[in-house]
């Protein structure tokens, strides 16, 4: 039995490391509220050790992606080495290694990996997929937690597009015409360039009223890879723009106006960006691996799978017949994720 003052019943300090707009960051906010729990957001690995002076000896949990606590992996593990020296420290662990990457990148993240994990009391991830990387990589994981749907605020319709019930993904699509979305960090694992060469040949191929809508802004370092996929498809007649981040409040009506959503990751361990496709009722197209395997198991009809024989043509088709990008909006699960964290914590403390 534990008693009132044992560790277990005061869960651990969560760190929101990183500026407040990166995805793990974010995550690790709505974890610490999720769960009720104390919370600081510090937003550079150099003011990390000065933020925690002011709480000598407490438990901490990270949310680790290594670019957030080093310039290299190496540098990211020593930085969790040299905190776990003064308190006891659990991580969830973000963009696992796989060799999907690359293998020299895949090999040196993994070890700096390895050593984090060896180095905390609790190690967490976010999807079997992640568990059976980590295990590939020789990091043992200690408890598996998926990422929640988000509640997203519905957007404010025109009129002409109200119907007194609740908005649904489906009215919110009809206010688009002909367009193909890919949500948020644009980087190449993101395989923007693939969807905008498919969505290049519809142009070609006399759809002039084809647009490529890149929903969110490019990743650090991709800003030319972004640019030379909006001219692909220009340069073939179709219409392209990027929006740059979009506020919270209007990402229901952003995602319900794509005519089709995709999320064809070239290598994905665990993405929120599916799961916020889903909260705003959408089901984007998505390449047939073990991680949307899994996601389709625990949120069945979420998502579309591509033929994997021809991505134009499956644009064309939906393009033609949305009405399968369409989906029931799953719950969003912030209550399930705040309660497996607290269950987490519990049973590494006691």
């Amino acid at each position: 039995m534990i008693s009132a003052d044992s560790p277990a019943d005061r869960p651990p300090l969560t760190v929101a490391l990183g500026p407040p707009e990166h995805g793990v960051t974010r995550f690790a906010v709505d974890c610490a509220r999720a769960a009720g729990t104390a919370l600081i957001e510090v937003t550079h690995i150099d003011h990390l050790t000065d933020a925690l002076t002011a709480y000598p000896g407490t438990p901490v949990h990270l949310h680790i992606t290594d670019p957030l606590f080093g310039s290299t992996p190496d540098e990211a593990a020593g930085a969790v080495e040299s905190l776990v020296r003064d308190r006891p420290v659990a991580v969830t662990l973000h963009d696992v290694p796989q060799p999907a990457e690359g293998a020299e990148r895949c090999r040196r993240r993994a070890r700096a990996y390895r050593r984090i994990a060896a180095a905390s009391g609790l190690v967490m991830v976010s999807s079997g997929h992640e568990r059976r990387l980590c295990a590939d990589a020789g990091i043992v994981v200690d408890v598996v937690v998926p990422l929640p749907v988000p509640a997203l605020p519905l957007p404010a319709l025109p009129t002409s597009a109200r119907t007194g019930a609740a908005p649904t993904a489906r009215a919110v699509s009809a206010l688009d015409v002909r367009s193909v979305g890919v949500f948020g960090f644009l980087h190449p694992g993101k395989a923007v360039d693939l969807v905008a060469e498919a969505v290049a040949r519809l142009a070609a191929d006399g759809d002039d009223r084809v647009t490529l809508r890149l929903l969110g802004a490019p990743a650090e370092g991709h800003e030319d890879y972004v640019a030379a996929a909006l001219e692909t498809v220009r340069s073939a007649g179709g219409r392209a723009e990027v929006t740059g981040r979009i506020d919270d409040d209007e990402l229901a009506g952003t995602l319900g106006a794509v005519t089709v959503p995709v999320a064809l990751f070239r290598n994905v361990s665990a993405s929120g960006s599916l799961n916020t496709w889903a909260a705003a009722g959408r089901r984007p197209l998505v390449r047939d691996s073990d991680y949307t395997r899994e996601m389709e198991q625990i949120r069945p009809s979420s998502l579309l799978l591509a033929s994997g024989a021809d991505l134009a043509v499956d644009l064309r088709a939906l393009l033609d017949d949305p009405a399968p990008t369409v989906c029931d909006i799953p719950p969003p699960g912030l209550d399930e994720l705040g309660r497996a964290y607290l269950w987490a914590w519990k049973e590494w403390l006691t």
